[in-house]
Protein backbone atom coordinates (compact mmCIF):
# COMPACT_ATOMS: atom_id res chain seq x y z
CA UNK A 1 0.00 0.00 0.00
CA UNK A 2 1.51 3.16 -0.61
CA UNK A 3 1.87 5.85 1.83
CA UNK A 4 -0.44 8.59 1.34
CA UNK A 5 0.70 12.26 0.47
CA UNK A 6 0.65 14.48 3.63
CA UNK A 7 -1.54 17.41 2.47
CA UNK A 8 -1.17 19.38 5.18
CA UNK A 9 2.40 20.94 3.61
CA UNK A 10 0.60 22.04 0.16
CA UNK A 11 -2.12 23.46 2.00
CA UNK A 12 0.01 25.58 4.21
CA UNK A 13 2.17 26.76 1.19
CA UNK A 14 -1.32 27.63 -0.23
CA UNK A 15 -2.15 30.15 2.64
CA UNK A 16 1.76 31.12 2.61
CA UNK A 17 1.22 32.30 -1.08
CA UNK A 18 -2.05 33.99 -0.54
CA UNK A 19 -0.84 35.96 2.33
CA UNK A 20 2.35 37.07 0.47
CA UNK A 21 0.06 38.18 -2.68
CA UNK A 22 -1.07 41.59 -2.08
CA UNK A 23 -3.03 44.15 -4.46
CA UNK A 24 -1.33 45.99 -6.26
CA UNK A 25 -0.25 49.63 -4.77
CA UNK A 26 -2.63 52.09 -6.41
CA UNK A 27 0.15 55.33 -7.76
CA UNK A 28 -1.57 58.03 -5.79
CA UNK A 29 -0.36 61.90 -5.61
CA UNK A 30 1.86 62.48 -2.81
CA UNK A 31 0.20 62.80 0.61
CA UNK A 32 0.75 66.45 1.56
CA UNK A 33 1.01 65.15 5.79
CA UNK A 34 1.56 61.91 7.38
CA UNK A 35 -1.05 60.40 8.89
CA UNK A 36 -0.33 60.64 12.86
CA UNK A 37 0.82 56.75 14.53
CA UNK A 38 -2.60 56.73 16.05
CA UNK A 39 -4.35 57.17 13.15
CA UNK A 40 -1.78 54.51 11.39
CA UNK A 41 -2.89 52.32 13.71
CA UNK A 42 -6.84 52.45 13.65
CA UNK A 43 -6.23 52.52 9.93
CA UNK A 44 -4.35 49.01 10.14
CA UNK A 45 -6.63 47.54 12.41
CA UNK A 46 -9.96 48.46 10.00
CA UNK A 47 -7.67 47.24 7.02
CA UNK A 48 -6.82 43.65 8.74
CA UNK A 49 -10.48 42.39 9.49
CA UNK A 50 -11.07 42.90 5.12
CA UNK A 51 -8.62 40.01 4.98
CA UNK A 52 -9.70 37.89 8.02
CA UNK A 53 -13.11 36.65 6.50
CA UNK A 54 -11.56 34.92 3.73
CA UNK A 55 -9.39 32.87 5.17
CA UNK A 56 -11.60 32.44 8.28
CA UNK A 57 -13.66 30.74 5.85
CA UNK A 58 -11.06 28.76 4.42
CA UNK A 59 -10.03 28.03 7.88
CA UNK A 60 -13.87 27.01 8.87
CA UNK A 61 -14.29 25.34 5.43
CA UNK A 62 -10.97 22.66 6.12
CA UNK A 63 -12.41 22.47 9.97
CA UNK A 64 -16.08 21.91 8.76
CA UNK A 65 -14.57 18.99 6.55
CA UNK A 66 -12.71 17.39 9.43
CA UNK A 67 -14.83 17.33 11.73
CA UNK A 68 -17.49 16.07 9.11
CA UNK A 69 -14.48 13.38 8.12
CA UNK A 70 -13.93 12.48 11.92
CA UNK A 71 -17.88 11.57 12.62
CA UNK A 72 -17.95 9.43 9.11
CA UNK A 73 -15.34 7.36 11.12
CA UNK A 74 -16.93 7.39 13.99
CA UNK A 75 -20.10 6.45 13.00
CA UNK A 76 -18.21 3.21 10.75
CA UNK A 77 -16.76 2.44 14.15
CA UNK A 78 -19.61 2.66 16.17
CA UNK A 79 -21.13 0.14 13.49
CA UNK A 80 -18.12 -2.01 13.39
CA UNK A 81 -18.89 -2.50 17.24
CA UNK A 82 -22.25 -3.31 17.19
CA UNK A 83 -21.88 -5.95 14.51
CA UNK A 84 -18.96 -7.40 16.11
CA UNK A 85 -20.97 -7.38 19.36
CA UNK A 86 -24.55 -9.04 17.90
CA UNK A 87 -21.97 -11.52 16.09
CA UNK A 88 -20.29 -12.45 19.51
CA UNK A 89 -23.40 -12.27 21.61
CA UNK A 90 -24.80 -14.67 19.12
CA UNK A 91 -21.78 -17.09 19.36
CA UNK A 92 -22.02 -17.11 22.75
CA UNK A 93 -25.64 -17.28 23.47
CA UNK A 94 -25.85 -14.09 25.25
CA UNK A 95 -27.33 -12.20 22.91
CA UNK A 96 -30.62 -10.34 23.13
CA UNK A 97 -33.42 -12.47 21.51
CA UNK A 98 -35.76 -10.52 19.06
CA UNK A 99 -39.53 -11.36 18.11
CA UNK A 100 -38.30 -12.73 15.12
CA UNK A 101 -35.38 -14.44 15.91
CA UNK A 102 -34.36 -17.60 14.87
CA UNK A 103 -33.76 -20.34 17.56
CA UNK A 104 -29.80 -20.07 18.83
CA UNK A 105 -28.56 -23.16 16.57
CA UNK A 106 -29.70 -21.34 13.85
CA UNK A 107 -27.98 -18.68 14.45
CA UNK A 108 -24.51 -20.51 14.69
CA UNK A 109 -25.64 -22.15 11.52
CA UNK A 110 -25.63 -19.07 9.73
CA UNK A 111 -22.54 -18.28 10.53
CA UNK A 112 -21.35 -21.36 9.14
CA UNK A 113 -19.50 -22.26 12.62
CA UNK A 114 -20.87 -26.15 12.25
CA UNK A 115 -19.34 -26.94 8.93
CA UNK A 116 -16.11 -24.88 10.19
CA UNK A 117 -16.13 -26.93 13.53
CA UNK A 118 -16.48 -29.89 11.06
CA UNK A 119 -13.64 -29.07 8.54
CA UNK A 120 -11.37 -28.51 11.30
CA UNK A 121 -11.87 -31.63 13.31
CA UNK A 122 -10.98 -33.70 10.25
CA UNK A 123 -7.59 -31.62 9.47
CA UNK A 124 -6.45 -32.14 13.20
CA UNK A 125 -7.31 -35.67 12.49
CA UNK A 126 -5.38 -36.16 9.42
CA UNK A 127 -2.44 -34.24 10.57
CA UNK A 128 -2.39 -36.20 13.74
CA UNK A 129 -2.57 -39.46 11.68
CA UNK A 130 0.41 -38.18 9.62
CA UNK A 131 2.72 -37.83 12.85
CA UNK A 132 2.03 -41.28 13.48
CA UNK A 133 -0.51 -40.27 16.91
CA UNK A 134 -3.55 -43.69 17.14
CA UNK A 135 -7.22 -42.85 16.71
CA UNK A 136 -9.47 -42.82 20.04
CA UNK A 137 -10.58 -46.46 19.34
CA UNK A 138 -7.12 -47.45 19.03
CA UNK A 139 -6.25 -46.50 22.06
CA UNK A 140 -9.37 -47.71 23.81
CA UNK A 141 -8.21 -51.34 22.30
CA UNK A 142 -4.86 -50.96 23.98
CA UNK A 143 -6.55 -49.73 27.44
CA UNK A 144 -8.63 -53.48 27.06
CA UNK A 145 -5.75 -55.02 26.18
CA UNK A 146 -3.90 -53.84 29.11
CA UNK A 147 -6.85 -54.71 31.18
CA UNK A 148 -6.58 -58.30 30.32
CA UNK A 149 -2.80 -58.48 30.69
CA UNK A 150 -3.18 -56.78 34.13
CA UNK A 151 -6.23 -59.46 35.43
CA UNK A 152 -3.87 -62.55 33.52
CA UNK A 153 -0.13 -61.26 35.04
CA UNK A 154 -2.07 -61.37 38.60
CA UNK A 155 -3.66 -64.88 38.11
CA UNK A 156 0.07 -66.15 37.26
CA UNK A 157 1.22 -64.69 40.13
CA UNK A 158 -1.34 -65.64 42.55
CA UNK A 159 -1.02 -69.18 41.10
CA UNK A 160 3.09 -68.77 42.28
CA UNK A 161 2.20 -67.82 45.59
CA UNK A 162 -0.33 -70.77 46.86
CA UNK A 163 2.76 -73.24 45.65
Amino acid sequence: MAPRRDETVSVKKKAAAAGKKTAPAKKTAPAKKTAAPRKKAVLAKKRAPAKRPAQDGRKAGAQGLLRAGLKALGNVRDDVVKRQTNVIESLLGIGQPKGDAAPRGFALESFGIRKFEDVFDQRVATALQRLGMPTAQEIQELREQMKRLLEHLERIESGRRKR
